[in-house]
């Protein structure tokens, strides 16, 4: 009896493990066909970015749009816009007729970017379903690092399972804050050249140029 009691375990446990390690390869794979789409094609979306602080939990808002494709973007809001060309960021402030040129690192990037996180820390992560986050639209993932010390601790992605188009991205902190990336009017396919992505001084004669780099 207790022979089949511990075989019946053990298939259960076999089977389970199967199952595990196939939802962690088709939530995997969904994270890659972005990317890759992403990569071939550029992406127009509007966007809402909300940061919350562990000492402060009401969350800073801010909206816009922005174009991507692959690791470049083009980031505009009412206060400021940002080119990005995959190494180089240019960030403008027209209030001040000001530009800022620095080399952001992948964190920085997390708050402007989506695919650059998700590209940034794939490798890195174990990627599966999520068990907490559920929705009848869209797919739940998180993205948990390997390695403790890193920054952020966790990722949760949901792609919308009909056009595989990115819903939104949550980054959790370290130190108890956490960065919420909302997409919405998500466009594929969107014709630009890579030009678009690098900020181009003859329209913004004048400004003041802040090289960080």
């Amino acid at each position: 009896m207790k022979n089949k009691i511990f075989f019946a375990i053990t298939i259960l446990l076999f089977s389970l493990t199967g199952v595990y390690a196939q939802n962690n390869a088709q939530a995997e794979k969904a994270i890659t066909d972005l990317l890759a789409e992403a990569k071939t094609s550029a992406i127009k979306t509007n966007f809402k970015l909300a940061i919350s602080d562990k000492k402060d939990p009401q969350p800073i808002v801010s909206t816009g749009t922005f174009t991507l494709k692959g690791n470049k973007f083009v980031l505009e809001m009412d206060a400021m816009k940002a080119w990005f060309d995959g190494k180089t960021q240019w960030a403008y402030v027209s209030q001040n007729n000001e530009v800022s040129i620095t080399e952001p690192t992948v964190k920085e990037l997390s708050e402007t970017n989506p695919m650059a996180i998700l590209s940034g820390f794939k490798s890195k992560c174990l990627i599966r379903f999520s068990s907490k986050v559920k929705s009848t639209q869209n797919y739940c993932i998180e993205m948990i690092p390997k390695t403790k010390n890193n920054d952020i601790t966790k990722i949760d992605v949901q792609i919308n399972k009909t056009n595989g188009a990115l819903y939104s991205i949550k980054l959790y902190n370290k130190n108890g804050g956490n960065t919420l990336l909302t997409l919405s009017n998500f466009q594929k396919g969107v014709n630009v050249s890579d030009n678009t992505f690098v900020f181009n001084s003859a329209k913004y004669k004048g400004a003041t140029v802040n090289d960080l780099r």
